[in-house]
């Protein structure tokens, strides 16, 4: 059976976006230590009386030869929010950006990377990393609230920044 595409591989460009976060080190069986800090910052959001302006996110920073990550739980806001000790704040960066929107398993979202990393070659797109290797801005965005749909049936965007 292979993986359920709602967008099929494609260039769009997104506009600098403030975001509330958090960061964690994790490893690939650790990750749901970040993503479980969604709901937290969901109800930070609420509690000030902010609605979110799009769908909650996980941001993928690092990843390294011993298979850790360091990735960021967010959320988009419309306009720019003071942090504090419990979540900091940001802004996702502007710019062109290829992407899929993926219908499955999150464990699925190995194989979609790979796939849309490979579309973007065939395209002579290169995606963007700092000096260091980190990426720039790469992207899962959650459009399904994952207490509220099976696993199985998850919506998530993924999107890589790409060089100018």
């Amino acid at each position: 059976m292979g993986i359920t595409y709602i967008a099929a591989p494609h260039v769009t460009q997104r506009p600098a976006q403030p975001y509330i976060f958090t960061t964690r080190e994790v490893t690939t069986t650790t990750i749901g230590e970040i993503a479980d800090r969604i709901p937290e910052l969901l109800g930070w959001l609420a509690g000030r009386g902010i609605t979110p302006a799009g769908a909650p996110f996980l941001r993928y920073l690092t990843v390294d030869t011993d298979g850790k990550l360091l990735v960021e739980a967010g959320v988009p806001v419309a306009e720019p929010v003071e942090g504090d000790e419990n979540v900091d704040v940001g802004v996702l960066p502007a710019g062109r950006y290829a992407g899929l929107t993926h219908r499955g398993h999150p464990d699925e979202l190995v194989q979609a990377t790979t796939e849309l990393q490979a579309w973007a070659d065939e395209q002579g797109l290169t995606v963007d990393r700092t000096h260091d290797g980190r990426w720039s801005c790469r992207l899962e965005l959650f459009h399904t609230h994952p207490a509220e749909v099976p696993i199985d049936a998850w919506v998530t965007e993924l999107a890589f920044e790409l060089a100018d």
